[in-house]
């Protein structure tokens, strides 16, 4: 299967990558620092469109949000069911305004009105009539940073147990 990751030189996307194509599948990365910029919509949509997965995982203000649209609007009428994997938070079940660990309360909040955002548009695409395959994941305390909390998840365990989970092992 051909996989598009976004965000997949570090943390969760980094490890998907490494995971999946361990497992022979080809993985289409699309990260900062290989000059790609997700906030440059259409084009990283096109990076996309001949792939047959797409794990929505980086974070750049909205733009998550938007390339989910944009890649679902171009498969929505192939003949070919197409995967989205869409990566969210657990803070988004927080029914209180607490900080995430390693930022401000303004970041904690910035980020969690951003994911909240891809989530609204996850089940608002849901609801529609397509091919597509789409599929929520909630991450909670992964380690996936020099400031991750002490007791988080490794990241491994976590990609493996999601990938397990979805059927991919």
């Amino acid at each position: 299967m051909k996989i598009a990751i976004t965000g997949h030189k570090r943390g969760i996307g980094k490890e998907f990558a490494r995971q999946l194509e361990m497992r022979g599948h080809e993985i289409v990365g699309i990260s900062r620092s290989d000059g790609e910029n997700i906030r440059r919509v259409p084009h990283t949509a096109s990076l996309i469109e001949s792939c047959d997965m797409l794990i929505n995982n980086a974070i750049s203000m909205y733009a998550q949000t938007e390339l989910l649209f944009e890649v679902w609007h171009r498969w929505q009428d192939s003949e070919h069911t197409h995967h989205i994997w869409n990566i969210s938070t657990q803070v988004c079940e927080w029914t209180e305004d607490k900080m995430i660990h390693g930022l401000t309360m303004r970041q904690s909040m910035e980020y969690r009105n951003q994911k909240m955002a891809l989530e609204l548009a996850h089940n608002q695409l849901l609801a529609q009539s397509s091919k597509i395959d789409m599929r929520l994941i909630r991450p909670g305390s992964v380690k996936t940073q020099t400031f991750s909390a002490t007791d988080a998840m490794p990241v491994e365990e976590f990609v493996s147990q999601v990938l397990k989970e979805q059927g991919m092992i």
